[in-house]
């Protein structure tokens, strides 16, 4: 697990580090590269050594996968465009447009958790709940790096960070001292 955190450290502060040497740019981002870098293998491997499928489960799985996967890329595109527009926009935006973004942003969140939902009970009726429950506490683990990685490239976000401290692993910041 600490390995974990550190790889999500050592990722946050590349980005951080690339973003801050260009202007505000266009959020890019591909979400099989980001899988990849922090598991050593792609997405379908990862839910497969996961969820250990049986051959008459893969098939529906895989059906439902797809389905799910499909539905989540308009939600992706859109989000990535809000934060683009964001991005681009971050010094002239006044506070008509800001609220429209945060409404619109916060709009494709919720929508994002009813899609959720929706396939939470299919993949319950097909893998059962436990399997179901493992394979959305994966997709929230891979959609909140996502936003991690995605979150570092904004302007605000790179202001607030620029002296922020970056903790190790031995560094203990919850602790009586």
């Amino acid at each position: 697990m600490k390995k974990f955190i550190c790889l999500l450290m050592v990722l946050g502060a590349a980005c951080r580090l690339s973003a801050q040497s260009a202007p505000a740019a266009a959020v890019v981002f591909n979400e099989e590269d980001l899988i990849t870098k922090i598991f050593g293998k792609d997405k379908e491997a990862v839910l497969s050594d996961l969820l250990q499928l049986s051959p008459m489960e893969e098939k529906a799985f895989e059906s439902a996968f797809n389905e799910y996967e499909d539905e989540k890329r308009p939600w992706l595109a859109e989000r990535i465009a809000l934060l683009n527009m964001y991005n681009e926009e971050f010094a002239s935006l006044d506070e008509r447009k800001m609220n429209s973004l945060t409404r619109q942003i916060i709009n494709n969140d919720l929508e994002f958790g009813r899609l959720q939902m929706r396939y939470f009970r299919r993949m319950n009726k097909l893998l059962g709940a436990t399997r179901a429950a493992k394979f959305f506490q994966l997709d929230n683990y891979l959609e909140q790096s996502t936003r991690v990685y995605l979150q570092n490239q904004l302007p605000f976000i790179k202001e607030l960070e620029s002296d922020r401290k970056v903790f190790t692993p031995d560094d203990k910041p919850f602790s009586s001292r």
